[in-house]
C-alpha cells in the first residue's frame, strides 16, 4: 500500500521520521507500506511518480497542510485514474500531535464540501494500525475494466463469468472494438508519440532490434490504448495483442509496461484471469504485477518469461522486438533479486487461486524464451504440471501471501492450491 506524509514547510523531513519514528516502522513493517513525505517544495518534483494516482492514505503529520492538501488533490486526475466507479473515499491518518487532527478535520471538510467521501483514522499506534490493516485489507475490487478483443485463440481455459464479476465484486466489464483502436492509432500526432519514444529510449539502457519507426509505432499504440481507457474510464485493460501485430505492423507490449505504471492495470492476450490476478494485487496489494509464462522447471527452481513488464519493478530495461513475432517494441527487465510473491486467480468463477512466496536467484537471458525472464528458488513441478491454473501466473515485488489469502478467507469462495 501507498501511504503520503504531509507535513508543514515549518518542519522537515526528518523531524516526521523521528517524531513518528515507530508508527511509520509500523506501518511499514506491518502494514507493507511505501511510504513518502512530502512539504510543499517536493509538490512538484514528486509529481510525475507520486501524484499519478491517489495514494492508500495520508498520514497528517502537522498542522499547517491543508492547502498542500489542495494542491495535490488538484494535480491527481482523480476521475481518469480513479474510474467513476470506484470508491473515491480518502483515509487519513492523524494521532493528533503536532495539530494533526485540526488538520485532518480541516481536510475532511473541504471532501465533503467536493462531494468526496472521506475518514480519518485516529487513537493511538495500536489503534491506528489496527483501523489501517481492518481497510485495507477490505479493499474494494469494485471498478471497469475494458476487453479489447476477444482472448487469443490459445487461451481455451482462461476466461471469467462477466455477470459473476459485476454480481461479486461490482466489475464492469466494457468490450473495445479493435478496430477502434487501429483506427486510433492512425491518428496519434507525430509530434506527441516522438515525445513518448525519446522519453523511454532515455530510460533505456539499450535498444537493441527496434528501429526509429518501430519506437514511433508503438508509442502511437501506448497513446491511442491510453487515450481509449480515460475515455472509458476504465481501471484494467487486457487486449488481444497478436491482432495489432498483424493490423498495424506493432506491438502492445511498451503500452502495457507504460499502463501498469501509471497505474491502469494492463495484461495480454485478452486473458481475464491473469488480469484479475494482477487487479487484486494491485487494489489489495498496492503492487504492478508482471505477468509471465512458467518456461523452464527444475526440482529447485521456476523461471517465468514475457515481454512486457512494468518497467518500475525492472532496475534496468532494453528495448527489444516481441519475442514471437519479432516485431515492434518489447521490454527486456532486469528485475532485482529480491522477494516476490508468484500468484495466480483463476477458474470462470474465480472460485480457485495459487499463491506462494519465493526468492529471485536469477535473472538470465537465452534467445529461446520472451525477453523478460526472472528465475525464483522455488520448485512448481508439482503444483503445474498436475494441477496449474492456467497458463499466465503473476509476480508481485515483496512478500504477500498472508494478505492474499486473507482476502480469500474473507470471500469462502476459494480452493487453494500449494507447493
Amino acid at each position: 500500500m501507498k501511504i503520503i506524509i504531509l507535513r508543514s514547510s515549518f518542519q522537515t523531513d526528518e523531524f516526521v521520521r523521528n517524531e513518528y519514528a515507530d508508527l511509520i516502522q509500523r506501518l511499514e513493517t506491518e502494514c507493507h507500506a511505501e511510504i513518502n513525505i512530502m512539504g510543499d517544495e517536493s509538490v512538484e518534483t514528486c509529481h510525475g511518480a507520486s501524484l499519478q494516482m491517489l495514494p492508500d492514505a495520508f498520514m497528517i503529520a502537522t498542522g499547517g497542510v491543508e492547502n498542500l492538501f489542495k494542491r495535490i488533490w488538484s494535480a491527481i486526475d482523480v476521475e481518469t485514474m480513479c474510474g467513476p466507479s470506484r470508491q473515491k473515499t480518502v483515509t487519513m491518518i492523524a494521532d493528533g500531535r503536532n495539530n494533526s487532527l485540526a488538520a485532518a478535520l480541516e481536510i475532511l471538510t473541504y471532501l465533503g464540501n467536493n462531494g468526496v467521501e472521506g475518514k480519518i483514522l485516529h487513537g493511538t499506534n495500536d489503534e491506528i494500525i489496527s483501523a489501517v490493516m481492518e481497510t485495507h485489507g477490505r479493499a474494494s475490487l469494485r471498478g471497469r475494466i475494458g476487453l479489447f478483443g476477444q482472448p487469443s485463440d490459445w487461451l481455451i481455459a482462461s476466461g471469467v463469468d462477466r455477470d459473476y464479476l459485476r454480481q461479486h465484486y461490482g466489475i464492469e466489464t466494457i468490450d473495445i472494438d479493435l478496430q477502434r483502436l487501429i483506427d486510433g492509432i492512425k491518428t496519434i500526432p507525430q509530434n506527441e508519440a516522438e515525445k513518448v519514444a525519446q522519453t523511454i529510449l532515455k530510460r533505456a539502457k539499450g535498444v537493441v532490434e527496434p528501429s526509429d519507426a518501430d519506437m514511433l509505432e508503438a508509442a502511437k499504440a501506448y497513446l491511442a490504448i491510453k487515450r481509449i481507457c480515460q475515455e472509458e474510464r476504465l481501471d484494467a485493460m487486457t487486449i488481444r495483442c497478436f491482432d495489432i501485430v498483424k493490423a498495424c505492423g506493432t506491438t502492445s507490449c511498451l503500452a502495457l509496461a507504460l499502463l501498469n505504471d501509471e497505474g491502469i492495470v494492463a495484461g495480454c492476450e485478452g486473458d481475464m484471469q491473469t488480469l484479475m490476478s494482477m487487479y487484486l494485487a494491485k487494489r489489495i496489494c498496492g503492487e504492478t504485477a508482471f505477468m509471465a509464462n512458467p518456461s523452464q522447471l527444475t526440482d529447485k527452481t521456476s523461471m517465468l518469461a514475457h515481454c512486457t513488464i512494468p518497467l518500475g519493478m525492472c532496475d534496468e530495461i532494453r528495448l527489444r522486438s516481441h519475442f514471437e513475432s519479432g516485431i515492434g517494441a518489447a521490454v527486456q527487465g532486469v528485475l532485482p533479486l529480491m522477494d516476490y510473491t508468484l500468484f495466480k486467480w483463476g477458474g470462470e468463477k474465480l472460485d480457485r487461486y495459487f499463491v506462494t512466496e519465493a526468492k529471485a536467484v536469477e535473472t538470465p537471458y537465452s534467445d529461446h524464451f520472451c525477453r523478460t525472464q526472472i528465475t525464483l528458488n522455488v520448485n512448481l513441478k508439482p503444483y503445474l504440471l498436475q494441477h496449474s491454473i492456467g497458463n499466465h501466473h503473476v509476480i508481485i515485488r515483496g512478500r504477500h501471501a498472508e494478505e492474499i489469502r486473507r482476502f480469500m478467507a474473507e470471500k469462502s469462495l476459494v480452493k487453494r492450491n500449494e507447493v
